[in-house]
């Protein structure tokens, strides 16, 4: 989710020290670079660049991690169910049944299951995750939204009660879970990294906010991996979980080294300090297009803007429809982004339920953008001042100026641009001090409600905009009541509204792009970035 899932964390002391170690490991000579990289893989240590970020920033899976932070959560921590490359829901460590009435879950836990301390996992140790979550104390802003299904959750996060009374212990292998109303979504709700078991002896030992600190060394989760070392800015080293209870990884260690800047990155592997990179940008994309292993798949990740529909003159929906249409996408995908993005004219990108790719949105129409500003605004040069804040990490330069360019062209508007340090727009954004800004939202998992309930519906606090619209909520409330095709059909029809009442103005939809070569064998790219599987597959070739 965009209000926690980008972001990113360090000092201008950590920020100098990551680039200093990237440029001398890059000025190394070619010789000596590829030794190393045989050497690694004889050993089985694999390296590879966390890309965007000087830092694991939020490991705690309850604390809302961007996706840099769950490339380490994702080795450290497991749970019930694990997602395959097309994102199905397989068993990881239980099986279930499912009650007639679709509110009931059931979960048989495999026998043996520990943590990577040897601390076994039970049916209670869900029992305590999942209300730990919820608790005032640990301060998590995801968990209110992702376990709202589950009866008494409300409660719980309240401050009411410390009894998450729908999730229950039937016997130590026996995890009963009771929902609010049937949610078709439950299971895939699961492969969130919140759902899965944490040990509650180290949470009691180190606090509840502060248990990260001691990772290293202590069996904080089931994954395939555990922490060995963890050098804040520079590098986290994982070696096996040996008492991990799926198929072991034929790597002895991994290296992951945090590079804030994705161009750094790039040259750094292309000197051989890597075993692989991913996050291209669309500059290096065009030569890295030419290079063995070049892979590109478009992700389940989407650009987009809102307006403060409390604040002029974004309040008048003709307003934010006029800037819409004043947006020439294809010029800006090909332009800024080298055609590495799609043009979107929908919130939902192709490939996820629901999507609805040939819907034409508000399409690009210079003199209908200045009409309908018009019809508000007669006189233009009275409109209050626009500000388009955003996030500076996650947007080329190149791309506000030429939005700046747009409006102005079209409809006459000069538009203030505002770029941010990206924790500091966060906070702006949770605040609903920013009158136009931009978010960048990948999901969890693929269903219409991570796009549309989360962050459109006038209850949402993830509702930037504090955009209204009855018809929209009403939809989206009888969707969450259906199922199948006509759950669909009702969230189709929502999504139309939000396009056309521009709760939020889609720009384009995301591609990952990755270098990946033939001797790291069994990593690739789906349709939410690198994808490990298991990591029993994952090793080098000499």
């Amino acid at each position: 989710m965009s209000f926690t899932r980008n972001w990113r964390a360090g000092s201008l002391v950590t920020l100098s020290l990551t680039a200093l170690l990237v440029f001398l490991a890059a000025c190394g000579g070619g010789t000596t670079q590829q030794g190393n990289t045989n050497t690694t893989a004889s050993q089985q240590v694999l390296r590879f660049p966390n890309v965007g970020t000087t830092d694991i920033a939020r490991l705690d899976p309850a604390s809302g991690p961007d996706s840099n932070s769950n490339l380490a959560i994702n080795m450290v921590f497991s749970g019930l169910v694990r997602s395959d490359k097309d994102l199905n829901v397989q068993p990881d460590q239980a099986t279930w049944d499912i009650s007639g009435d679709n509110k009931v879950y059931t979960f048989h836990i495999k026998p043996g299951i520990t943590f990577s301390d040897g601390t076994p996992v039970t049916a209670q140790t869900y029992v305590y995750t999942w209300t730990r979550a919820l608790l005032p104390e640990a301060q998590s802003p995801i968990a209110p939204v992702l376990e709202e299904s589950i009866v008494g959750a409300k409660d719980v996060n309240s401050g009411k009660s410390k009894t998450l009374t729908g999730v229950k212990a039937v016997d130590d292998h026996t995890l009963q879970v009771t929902l609010v109303r049937p949610t078709a979504y439950f299971l895939q709700l699961l492969t969130v990294a919140l759902f899965r078991p944490l040990n509650q002896q180290v949470i009691e030992k180190y606090g509840q906010t502060t248990w990260t600190q001691h990772a290293a060394g202590n069996g904080v989760g089931t994954g395939p991996f555990m922490i060995k070392s963890w050098q804040s800015g520079v590098k986290m080293v994982l070696v096996p979980n040996p008492h991990y209870y799926g198929a072991k990884t034929k790597l002895k260690e991994v290296d992951m080294l945090f590079v804030k800047d994705p161009a750094t990155a790039f040259k750094a592997y292309r000197a051989g300090q890597y075993d692989f990179v991913w996050g291209l940008t669309a500059t290096d994309q065009q030569t890295a297009k030419d290079l063995p292993g070049f892979i590109r798949k478009p992700i389940l990740q989407s650009d987009l803007l809102f307006f403060h529909n409390k604040m002029a003159p974004f309040d008048k929906a003709a307003v934010r429809q006029a800037f819409a249409a004043a947006i020439d996408k294809k010029t800006l995908a090909n332009a800024i982004f080298k055609d590495t993005v799609t043009p979107a004219s929908t919130i939902i990108p192709p490939g996820e339920p629901g999507a609805q790719p040939d819907y034409a949105g508000i399409p690009f129409d210079k003199a209908k953008a200045k009409s309908l500003l018009q019809s508000v605004y007669p006189d233009v040069s009275k409109m209050p001042p626009v500000t388009f804040s955003y996030p500076s990490s996650q947007l080329p330069p190149e791309e506000p100026a030429a939005l700046q360019q747009m409006w102005q062209t079209a409809l006459g508007v000069q538009v203030k641009l505002n770029p941010m340090e990206l924790t500091s727009y966060n906070d702006e954004t949770s605040k609903h001090t920013v009158q136009f800004g931009f978010t960048q939202w990948g999901v969890y998992f693929p269903d219409p409600y991570e796009w549309l309930n989360l962050s459109l519906l006038s209850t949402s606090a993830n509702n930037n905009g504090f955009w209204n619209n009855p018809e929209f909520d009403k939809l989206v409330a009888q969707a969450e009541n259906s199922s199948g095709e006509q759950r669909l059909s009702l969230y189709t029809q929502a999504e139309r509204i939000a396009i056309d009442n521009v709760g939020w103005l889609p720009l384009d939809h995301q591609s990952q792009a990755a270098i990946i070569p033939s001797k790291v064998q069994g990593l690739t790219l789906n349709s939410q970035g690198l994808y490990f599987g298991d990591w029993s597959g994952i090793s080098l070739a000499s």
